[in-house]
């Protein structure tokens, strides 16, 4: 019997991984265990209020899926959605490319109640408002990073973070709306044509730039602010409004710049490090952030790969992205 060899995918996975967590082991050693200690230690009763705020986010995020959804939306039990989106969470915290990856899970969890076609384009319309949401609350921690003078380069960075994440953005929703290039994918893949036209239907029953489900992740990363604002003083970083939109600005580019990384392992703590003249404190400090961070990380991405491993869908039916959606399952 020949052993299969795992797929190339698998093994760049496990080796990003693996580098972000030598990064880190590198970097407390370079700053010192009973540096880091004695910065951490008293971080600890800020915790379950930070954890709780990461759980006000996934609820945004759930909320602004079943916006997208609408009627359909409105028939999946909201403790359903929520668990989908925690699941996703899960996903998200342990792939590169973590949101695709949770939004392509949660799509899968949905479809009993969308069907795949449906469910598929809620994930690619949520992708693509998750990157016009984040490119415009970008703007806003840009203009207190400049207030506070925090330098050059995370001001760039963050402009880059504005401009390539909207275009991003906005080019996921005309690819998934055009006609010309639904005609032209029906074309290229002629077997395929009746789940493709099935597909861009579904997606161009939510307006090109929808308001109301780009608000409410505009409002998910202003929890987040203030999740991050609560880490950065349970360091012993003083922030206050600037500063705080500063963090999360600092946070949004580790996430750009670490995104295939599983977790942005590593990658968050370097950046951090990078960023600490700008947020007006030590690299130890700035470090430290990123490192709660993943502890909470850690402890929601368990939860949800518990929740994804335990899911049961009940009762699947098939249903219309566009209209209402017939015996929806119980639970």
């Amino acid at each position: 019997m020949t052993r299969r060899r795992p797929p190339v995918a698998t093994l760049v996975r496990v080796a990003l991984a693996a580098a972000g967590l030598a990064t880190i082991a590198w970097m407390v050693q370079r700053t010192g265990v009973a540096r880091l200690h004695a910065i951490l230690a008293p971080a600890a009763p800020y915790l379950p209020l930070a954890a709780a705020l990461e759980g006000v986010r996934i609820a945004c995020d759930a909320f602004s899926t079943r916006q997208i959804l609408g009627a359909p939306g409105r028939t999946i039990p909201k403790r359903t959605l929520y668990a989908a989106q925690v699941a996703a969470h899960g996903v998200m915290g342990v792939m590169p490319a973590g949101r695709s990856a949770s939004e392509a899970a949660k799509a899968m969890l949905l479809s009993p109640w969308l069907g795949p076609e449906a469910a598929v384009a809620m994930g690619t319309t949520n992708q693509a408002n998750v990157l016009v949401s984040s490119s415009l609350f970008s703007i806003a921690c840009l203009g207190f990073a400049w207030q506070l003078g925090a330098g050059a380069l995370l001001v760039s960075a963050l402009a880059v973070h504005v401009v390539v994440l909207f275009f991003a953005g906005l080019g996921m929703r005309v690819g998934t709306t055009h006609p010309r290039i639904e005609g032209w994918l029906r074309a290229r893949w002629p077997r395929f044509a009746e789940r493709t036209h099935a597909f861009h239907a579904a997606s161009r029953g939510v307006p090109l730039v929808a308001l109301a489900p780009l608000g409410t992740m505009v409002l998910g990363r202003t929890v987040q602010t203030v999740q991050y604002a609560v880490l950065a003083r349970a360091v012993g970083i003083d922030v206050g409004l600037p500063g705080a939109f500063a963090v999360q600005g600092v946070n949004l580019v580790a996430a750009m710049l670490g995104v295939f990384v599983p977790g942005q392992l590593g990658s968050s703590e370097l950046v951090f490090a990078a960023a600490a003249d700008a947020l007006g404190t030590d690299a130890p400090r700035a470090m430290s952030v990123a490192l709660l961070a993943h502890a909470l990380q850690l402890g929601w991405i368990s939860v949800g790969l518990l929740v994804l491993l335990t899911w049961r869908a009940r009762a699947p039916v098939q249903a219309s992205f566009n209209g209402p959606v017939r015996s929806p399952p119980e639970g």
